[in-house]
């Protein structure tokens, strides 16, 4: 298969999602905006919310994720599935830590 017939197939694969993806492109995007005017850094100090929320979102994704997928986690079997399962789970965990980081800086934020 060309690149051409790879990059046809992940566009026609995505485009159901586009507005999702836009979606939460400007989630990410805002409130690191907004904080960066406040000086945020990576290395701030983010807050309870920041610690404990991402964590939470990684159990609850390991169970919701194959309902989004209307499966269970029963059909989850092999280890490639549950790789993709701990992979999707851990994504979804580092996007909520990327969001609330910089919301929880601007919370506690004095200035």
């Amino acid at each position: 298969m060309t690149i051409s017939g790879i990059l046809t197939v992940v566009w026609y694969s995505t485009l159901p999602w586009l507005w999702l993806i836009g979606l939460m492109v400007v989630i990410f995007l805002v409130p690191q905006f907004l904080a960066r005017m406040k000086s945020y850094t990576f290395a701030s100090k983010g807050g309870m919310g920041s610690k404990y929320v991402p964590p939470l979102v990684f159990i609850l994704a390991l169970f919701l994720v194959p309902m989004q997928t209307q499966s269970s986690i029963a059909y989850v079997n092999t280890w490639v599935d549950w790789m993709n399962l701990i992979g999707v789970s851990i994504g979804l965990s580092i996007y909520t830590w990327l969001v609330f980081h910089p919301i929880c800086y601007m919370r506690n934020s004095k200035k």
